[in-house]
């Protein structure tokens, strides 16, 4: 699996409601999130030193080679009494002042471990599962990272709509002043409805305000998230448009083979096992070959043999068996071996949790559907309502305060659908994640 991972944004906004402000798409958003989030650097880097240490060498599969190499210099007075030969023969004395002694030393060595229960192998499919998991983890983080940012642009598109709505709510309020004030001065309207008009302006104007302040905060969220300076401002799309959802039995397939965390756990099990294979390795003798080439130069002025040379080379088989080592490597094969049942029970939590947050969201995902299908027919209603009330109203059929109660069930309507529009894509970006199906590799 190559670590390089690209976005593949499955779940596409459409609509674009141009302002003065940057208009940051949801793919911008991710885009600029992954170039910037700590996390995922580190974890990349992480992935980078597993994939250097899945190699032979580092599993012991290859020889080792190496040189050695040394020079002396020695300056010394020397004494020697040298014992006679033949009996009753005279002992011979050999004396130097500053006598130099120089010695040469350099080989070149190769060792390489013939058989050792195919414990090298084992260790090099213990690297790779553990570079494997490792990619595994980098992209169940970027998934999860791609996800924040989803719901916090979503949340910056709630609060965007509701801001829209609270600013229409506020100019039909004023307009109803307008024109209350108007009658007043024609006589058709009295004072309390005009001071109904006037607490029905400000109370749209708090509310205003006060979303106003989530939609700054939400956009701030989003920002940081980013990486980006918090004071930054843009505005998002909010108009969006549902990726296409296949069967049910295909999305459970699909969460069974991609699948982030039951591959993780997957790989944890396939780790537990290429232990246990090197674990069990230690048992087999270890058959290894050695050989070199070596050489030899000294040079002595005071002693029997003033220049010895050697040079050659050497080749040799060694046996190594471990007779009794304080039950060390039994211990170890037990512990790997409960190690090995540990992850297949934990491989069996995982994909039994998995499932049910699948079956959680998708449960989720159509009673959302199902919602905004019901409020979207719902606002029609509630137009036609307001509409038929503001006739009313001009007409003195009803009261200010109904005209009133017509005007925020209206608001409430519009924004129940945002809501659940925006439900809707969350549930189905949860989805796309489950599925494996929220990136791609190139």
């Amino acid at each position: 699996m190559k670590s390089k991972i690209g976005i593949l944004v499955l779940f596409l906004f459409a609509g674009f409601s141009m302002s003065s402000q940057e208009l940051l798409t949801l793919d911008e958003a991710i885009s600029t999130t992954l170039g910037r989030n700590y996390d995922i650097k580190i974890a990349r880097l992480d992935t980078v030193v597993s994939q250097n240490n899945a190699t032979w060498g580092n599993a012991g599969l290859l020889p080792n080679v190496y040189v050695d190499g040394s020079y002396s210099y020695s300056e010394n007075n020397t004494d020697i009494e040298i014992a006679a030969f033949e009996p009753g023969g005279a002992a011979s004395n050999i004396n130097v002042d500053a006598a130099e002694t120089t010695r040469e030393n350099a080989s070149i060595n190769l060792e390489y471990t013939l058989f050792d229960g195919l414990g090298g192998y084992h260790r090099l499919e213990l690297l790779r599962s553990v570079n494997e998991a490792t990619v595994l983890q980098t992209r169940f983080l970027v998934e999860n990272t791609v996800l924040n940012t989803v719901f916090l642009y979503l949340n910056v598109a709630t609060q965007q709509a509701n801001l829209t709505i609270s600013e229409e709510q506020l100019a039909i309020s004023s307009e109803q002043l307008r024109r209350a004030k108007s009658q007043q001065s024609f006589g058709a309207a009295n004072q309390t409805q005009v001071l109904q008009a006037e607490v029905n302006v400000k109370n749209d104007s708090v509310s205003l305000r006060q979303n106003k302040l989530r939609y700054q905060i939400a956009k701030t969220d989003l920002n940081v998230f980013m990486g980006r300076d918090p004071k930054l401002d843009f505005s998002v799309l909010e108009t969006v448009e549902f990726y296409p959802m296949v069967a049910k039995e295909k999305l459970e397939q699909k969460v069974l083979e991609n699948n982030a965390r039951i591959q993780i756990a997957y790989s944890g099990l396939e780790i537990a096992e290429s232990e246990l294979s090197v674990n069990k390795a230690n048992r087999y003798p270890k058959l290894f070959l050695n050989g070199g080439y070596s050489y030899f130069n000294e040079e002595n002025e005071a002693g029997l043999l003033q220049a010895t040379q050697l040079d050659g080379w050497n080749v040799g088989v060694g046996l190594r068996l471990n007779v009794f080592d304080g039950g060390r490597v039994n211990r170890s094969i037990q512990n790997a071996k409960i190690a090995l049942e540990q992850n297949q029970i934990q491989n069996d939590k995982v994909k039994l949790e998995v499932l049910r947050d699948f079956e959680n969201s998708h449960t989720e995902y159509l009673q959302s559907l199902e919602d905004l299908r019901i409020e979207r027919s719902n606002q029609v209603t509630f137009e036609q309502n307001f509409e038929r009330s503001q006739i009313d109203f001009d007409n003195g059929q009803i009261s200010n305060t109904q005209l009133r109660d017509a005007q925020l069930d209206l608001s409430a309507a519009k924004l129940r659908i945002v809501t659940a529009t925006y439900k809707v894509k969350q549930f189905e970006a949860q989805l796309l994640q489950l599925t494996g199906a929220m990136l791609s590799t190139n």
